[in-house]
């Protein structure tokens, strides 16, 4: 009996050992951090980006973003704000969430937001900025934290032409004349390497130097004045030309882009009228003579002369004013005065034509001379001829009868 006794005291001493020895070695191996997780300490709130997206975002387009509020610190941050401050191209859609008011967030405890945002369709291209804050009060101390988040903004280039101006404003076949307009950027982008051509192959006119201007670079709202100079050619037609403007370009996406506008010209018909030639009836006329004197009229401009009038003012008895009507651009036409010749001599007399075009009224005044020849001193001269050939007759029949 007292050998059975010995042994189970024995085996007893040796549990309790063991046991105490794991105690000592579990304590001394427990990691000291976890001494610490105890409800005291300060609060340390930090903001992080979980997400925003798209970016870049092009003007017009809603951005979403999406934070989380750490507080790595073991005591427990109370009376916390978080506010929003976007730049002004950046729009809070919800304004409520401009200010965001929260009783606690734990220690090392965490609380996510989310925001939605919309970019102003002007916005033009660049980077951005949305300013996160945030307060709170630990251990009867108030202490803020902001974080600054980067937006990139990308947006498209749109480029028009605008204030244009053609000098001189009346042209004609075979005028030069120069136009010039501006190319404005009225998108959100950038525009890069912008060839802006005159499109001539179409149209009765050639460019006088190069057909196409290139602008380097042309930011959103910046623009640059071009001018190009034009020359119409002889066969252009009387009417209303437009002349197309293609511009290409690229964006700050390596895209290209092709926008095409136009400017409207319009081509006067000029008309140009002249005497071309003045004929009589008989060729030669004379004192006494009934008489038609014919002059052609000729147009040698590029336009139709309409109303044409001819008035000659010679001093003798008959018609001065012929009315011609219209005159098409390289025709002519006759107009016919009839006369009695009461003098001779050198008549100086003048013709006045008028005629109206695409340019207005016109005169003008050619100095002219008929020739009339003295008609009674040929009446004369029969009856003298007759005369003396009567006297000749008798001289010869006297002699005959010696």
């Amino acid at each position: 009996m007292i050998q059975l006794h010995n042994r189970t005291t024995i085996r007893s001493v040796i549990l309790l050992g063991i046991i105490t020895l794991i105690t000592i070695t579990a304590i001394a191996t427990t990691p000291a951090c976890c001494a610490v997780h105890r409800s005291g300490g300060n609060a340390d709130l930090v903001i992080t980006v979980n997400e925003l997206t798209p970016q870049p975002v092009e003007p017009g387009r809603d951005l979403f973003l999406s934070v989380t509020i750490d507080n790595r610190g073991g005591g427990a941050a109370e009376y916390i704000t978080l506010t929003i401050i976007p730049d002004s191209p950046i729009i809070l859609k919800n304004e409520n969430d401009r200010t965001m008011r929260f009783e606690k967030i734990i220690g090392y405890g965490a609380r996510v937001e989310t925001y939605l945002l919309h970019i102003d369709p002007a916005a033009v291209s660049g980077y951005y900025e949305i300013e996160l804050g945030t307060t709170w009060t630990t251990d009867e101390a108030n202490r803020e934290q902001n974080l600054t988040v980067p937006v990139v903004v990308r947006g498209a280039p749109k480029l028009m032409i605008s204030d244009i101006t053609i000098e001189p404003e009346i042209i004609k076949p075979e005028d030069t004349f120069d136009l010039s307009f501006r190319v404005s950027n009225e998108g959100t982008g950038t525009a890069s390497i912008a060839q802006v051509t005159v499109a001539l192959d179409n149209l009765s006119a050639v460019p006088v130097g190069a057909d196409t201007a290139i602008i380097r670079k042309l930011v959103a709202g910046a623009s640059e004045r071009l001018s190009y100079r034009i020359m119409v050619s002889d066969s252009a037609e009387i009417s209303t030309h437009m002349i197309p403007i293609v511009m290409r370009y690229g964006d700050e996406s390596g895209g290209n882009i092709t926008s095409k506008s136009s400017v409207g010209i319009n081509v006067v018909g000029d008309a140009d009228l002249c005497i071309a030639s003045v004929r009589t009836n008989p060729e030669n006329p004379e004192t006494g003579d009934v008489m038609t004197l014919m002059l052609r009229i000729e147009n040698s401009g590029h336009g139709d002369a309409e109303s044409v009038k001819i008035t000659v003012d010679i001093p003798f008895e008959g018609t001065r004013i012929a009315f011609l009507g219209k005159i098409e651009a390289d025709d002519d036409a006759p107009c016919i005065f009839n006369f009695r010749a009461t003098e001779s001599g050198d008549i100086p007399y003048q013709a006045v034509i008028s005629y109206g075009d695409d340019l207005g009224e016109h005169t003008t005044t050619v100095e002219l001379v008929l020739y009339v020849g003295d008609g009674g001193n040929s009446d004369m001269l029969i009856p003298a001829l007759a005369v003396a050939a009567l006297i000749v007759v008798v001289v010869f029949y006297l002699r005959g009868k010696k």
